[in-house]
């Protein structure tokens, strides 16, 4: 029961691990030969645009797909596709990374829309937009590795895989318990067995055995030679009267 119970627990905390947030990044906008190059993604009084700054966002994707930023809003899609800060509650799902690209919906194409002498951020193409990627980029500059929300189908088999793991190396311990057990209480039968083999009485009361004891499993397996003193073969002869 109590190992049961520490598989279990482990296996909770593996589990919450597989599913937990992405490495937090940078979100850098990629349009190579035009001024959208490398803009980082800001927020404009809630409005997500495009530019290059001090107050740029960092963000993370959660467990459940959603796009998280480093003051604690999330992204939310409006109508017209183009993003804005929000609430938990009213954030849009299906982001993940992918090649070192954000993606939404499975898709790794944004837009940048023109707004007088900024670009707002976007999910949906329309006449005055442009379309970019969003590299992932992690403090140190590299990008980050993938990552798929819980609720996609390569964390399932991921979880599934673990699970499967180990409880075939839990039936493989207690398989090699058993046979263990099997193999002492054989091991001790047999020793048994010799002792009394070797003893034999002669006609002036005497313990005599031969200087040497050869025990060899059924299969041949194992051998071992014991020497015994006429003084250990008395003794032993004596537990079995």
């Amino acid at each position: 029961m109590r190992f049961s119970t520490a598989l279990s627990v482990a296996l909770l905390a593996l589990a919450k691990m597989v599913v937990a947030d992405s490495e937090e990044f940078g979100l850098l906008s990629i349009r190579s030969g035009s001024d959208l190059q490398y803009l980082s993604v800001y927020s404009d009084n809630g409005t997500l645009k495009l530019g290059s700054g001090s107050n740029s966002l960092g963000a993370t994707v959660t467990d459940d797909g959603k796009l998280k930023f480093d003051d604690g809003k999330y992204a939310v899609v409006n109508d017209d596709g183009s993003f804005k800060e929000g609430s938990e509650s009213d954030a849009a799902t299906g982001f993940s990374i992918k090649d070192t690209h954000l993606n939404f919906k499975t898709s790794s194409g944004f837009y940048a829309v023109k707004d007088d002498s900024s670009y707002i951020f976007s999910s949906k193409q329309s006449s005055d937009a442009t379309g970019i990627a969003i590299r992932a980029t992690g403090k140190t500059g590299s990008a980050v590795p993938d990552f798929s929300p819980n609720n996609s189908t390569s964390s399932t088999s991921t979880t599934t895989s673990i699970s499967i793991s180990t409880s075939a190396s839990e039936s493989s311990k207690v398989s090699t318990t058993e046979s263990t057990k099997v193999s002492t209480t054989a091991s001790a039968s047999s020793a048994s067995s010799g002792v009394a083999s070797v003893i034999s009485q002669i006609t002036d009361g005497q313990i005599q055995a031969p200087q040497t004891v050869s025990q060899q499993t059924e299969n041949g397996a194992v051998k071992a030679t014991v020497g015994m003193g006429a003084g250990a073969l008395a003794a032993a002869a004596a537990l079995l009267l």
